[in-house]
């Protein structure tokens, strides 16, 4: 079967084509991880966030999103990534209710690396939010997905809507009556 290629899809693919090439960081937007990490990486990162987090089964494509924010804040995030892992592995750390006990014996930068690590999966994001600033670090990891929200979340929802209807705040509530 032939397929023929109108004019609008051909003006459409073309301006895509040109956005692309025009602003690089675009195609970052909808990617999970970039071609020039290797999946092992990314593997040994997912399986040392479980670790830390003790959570079991965390989400890969989040885990190619954190791997890629802590990578573009720190270039040498790999070899620290490695070195942790290598700690606990030496100091048989499993359960990471014992892991103030194993910081305490490690170096800062160590101990800093899996707090990045562990944030980047509680907050949602890496980096240090700096308000308006377009000089921050912060780089979107999920909002949804973020782990903070899992402790409360049989009596909260996750805040991503109005639970209210279509202007619900413009009357206020009603008063209730206190004797």
């Amino acid at each position: 079967m032939s397929r023929t290629l109108n004019r609008r899809q051909l003006l459409i693919g073309l301006a895509a084509l040109s956005a692309s090439t025009l602003m690089p960081w675009a195609t970052r937007l909808w990617a999970d991880t970039p071609d020039d990490i290797p999946p092992q990486d990314i593997t040994d990162f997912l399986s040392l966030s479980e670790r830390l987090t003790m959570r079991p089964q965390l989400n890969s494509r989040l885990a190619g999103r954190a791997y890629q924010g802590l990578l573009d804040i720190d270039a040498d995030f790999p070899r620290r990534m490695r070195q942790l892992i290598q700690a606990m592995d030496e100091a048989e750390l499993t359960d990471m209710r014992q892991f103030k006990a194993f910081a305490e014996q490690q170096p800062d930068a160590l101990t800093q690396t899996a707090i990045d690590i562990i944030a980047a999966w509680y907050l949602g994001h890496t980096g240090t939010v700096q308000g308006h600033s377009t000089t921050d670090d912060t780089h979107f990891v999920t909002y949804v997905g973020a782990l903070m929200y899992q402790p409360t979340l049989d009596a909260t929802v996750i805040p991503t809507y109005s639970r209210g209807h279509t202007n619900y705040w413009v009357s206020p509530p009603a008063t209730i009556a206190t004797d």
